[in-house]
């Protein structure tokens, strides 16, 4: 074999195992670079956690947050605006009346509205042990005598009220309010609401007091 074919065989096997060389050090920092991807995202993910934590971002407690249903970011030592109200959901609405109840000290406040609630919203329990059934209305209008007196038919027989309240968003007509006056049911309207989600008790606003001894 002449030099010259001896030297393009050493030419193609230099070659060749350049290429493997090459392959195996893509392979290797591959791996190493897939490891330290992973490391560091591990890493992000710890400090994201403990921010949070220190923060008060994990396990604060929040309204209804569901499919479909509008979230209210509204911390509860500043309570909720009527935007916020108005910015929910009807499903929404109702859990943040019952959200209220809760923060109020209302025990077991439950949120049963929806498809055969026979007009109770929420329903829960004052200091005294009264139960407190309420019908939650988020129109874009005032609400009228006859859905007042539709709840009516239903809180005190049905639900066994011993303390009725109406929520309406946009506030109740003149007749609506006189008769839930004549039947002794309590009205949250759109001024009573805002000082209740500023962080009023329920009672105070309503002007309602405690049961006798």
């Amino acid at each position: 074999m002449s030099d010259d074919a001896v030297k393009v065989v050493l030419w193609i096997l230099a070659l060749g195992a350049a290429v493997v060389v090459l392959k195996a050090a893509w392979a290797w920092a591959a791996a190493h670079l897939l490891f330290l991807g992973i490391g560091l995202g591990g890493i992000a993910l710890l400090v994201a956690v403990a921010v949070a934590v220190t923060t008060g971002l994990v396990g604060r407690v929040g309204p209804y947050a569901g499919p479909g249903h509008a979230v209210v970011a509204a911390e509860w030592s500043a309570g909720y605006t009527l935007d916020d109200f108005a910015g929910s959901s009807p499903t929404g609405f109702e859990e943040m009346c019952r959200a209220l109840l809760d923060r109020d000290g209302f025990s077991g406040a439950l949120r049963v509205g929806g498809a055969g609630d026979l007009g109770a919203d929420v329903i829960a329990h004052d200091e005294d042990g009264r139960k407190v059934v309420a019908q939650c209305k988020r129109y874009s209008r005032p609400v009228g005598s006859r859905e007042v007196q539709t709840f009516n038919g239903t809180a005190w027989p049905v639900h066994r009220a011993e303390v009725a309240v109406m929520v309406g968003l946009s506030g109740f007509t003149g007749p609506a309010r006189a008769f839930a006056r004549q039947q002794g049911i309590h009205l949250v309207d759109e001024a009573a609401l805002e000082r209740w989600g500023a962080g009023e008790h329920l009672y105070e606003v309503l002007g309602i007091a405690a049961a006798a001894a």
